[in-house]
């Protein structure tokens, strides 16, 4: 927890020269430091400090790293699909040419 710089002599110092007695300043003071204190703990408490938020930054880069690997993948592995199909569609094609042509071919000599 950090804390604020609060100079409680020269409040009280302050505090008297406005018609304060010595024993008011003091406890007014005392007060205002330990309300400004509370506040700081409430104020570290509430929210993250450096160390939590890299740490689940962390864990967000691992997690996005490993989303990345399984998409790379997946991508591969469709990729590689998409070539067999594409391969198996061209062997057909040009099997079914090679028919087509024989059958003209026998066609046209009879």
């Amino acid at each position: 927890m950090t804390t604020i710089p609060f100079d409680t002599l020269k409040m009280m110092e302050r505090l008297e020269s406005a018609g304060f007695t010595s024993a008011q300043a003091k406890v007014q003071a005392e007060v205002l430091a330990e309300v400004i204190g509370k506040e700081c703990a409430n104020v570290a408490e509430r929210y993250s400090s450096k160390q939590d938020v890299a740490q689940e930054l962390s864990g967000v880069k691992a997690s996005i790293e490993s989303l990345g690997t399984t998409l790379n993948l997946k991508i591969d592995r469709s990729a590689a699909e998409v070539k067999s199909e594409l391969i198996r569609w061209v062997v057909s094609v040009g099997v079914l040419q090679m028919a087509l042509i024989a059958a003209l071919i026998l066609k046209l000599t009879r």
